[in-house]
């Protein structure tokens, strides 16, 4: 099956995380970069996860799963040490039309969570569709030696030029042009910026 890669905004949308433990804290770390609603069901978390807790970041509900927690989510995610757990909290979800991933069990999964390269807007997802992990994130430290920090204010600055262009020049292959000329700029390591 080929997978369609997707970048979502969780900005404003409600996540759900069951679990509290190693596996859960991964996929937390991850979530919390986009998403500003963020619920953590488990009787217990690690000091990170509490951590996150404390500082805002995320609600933490103490006690087990229970049937019906899915409701009113856009995403949940299953990252208990359960298996039976994760796999109750995947078809809960899918009853209710809500995307899931249950963590390492990839016959119980709507989406699959990427290793990611990030540096701030600019991101490359690795997926191997849950067939290696190990593999994605070997090309994910790859890639994080050839893209460097200096891309995140590289990409800021080529989204305000992009924007600029857009509104002073009518859509055309010249302006096409010039946008891909930009893209194509070498950075600067130093500050992101552009050298033509």
């Amino acid at each position: 099956m080929i997978l369609y890669p997707v970048f979502l905004k969780l900005e404003g949308r409600k996540v759900l995380i069951v679990g509290g433990g190693h596996i859960a804290e991964e996929k937390i770390f991850g979530v919390l970069r986009s998403a500003t609603d963020v619920t953590v069901v488990a009787p217990q978390i690690t000091d990170k996860i509490r951590g996150w807790a404390d500082q805002g970041l995320l609600k933490h509900v103490s006690g087990e799963y229970r049937s019906g927690m899915v409701h009113d989510y856009f995403l949940v995610i299953a990252g208990t040490d359960s298996e039976a757990v994760n796999r109750a909290v995947y078809r809960e979800a899918k009853e209710a039309g809500i995307l899931c991933n249950a963590v390492d069990d990839t016959q119980h999964c709507d989406f699959y969570a990427p290793a990611v390269v990030s540096r701030g807007e600019f991101q490359i997802a690795i997926s191997t569709g849950g067939n290696s992990p190990a593999l994605a994130q070997k090309i994910r430290k790859e890639l994080e030696q050839q893209y460097g920090p200096e891309y995140e204010p590289w990409t800021g600055w080529l989204g305000r030029v992009r924007s600029g262009l857009l509104k002073a020049l009518p859509r055309s292959e010249r302006r096409k042009e010039l946008l891909h000329l930009l893209a194509h700029a070498k950075v600067g390591p130093k500050n992101g910026s552009a050298g033509l």
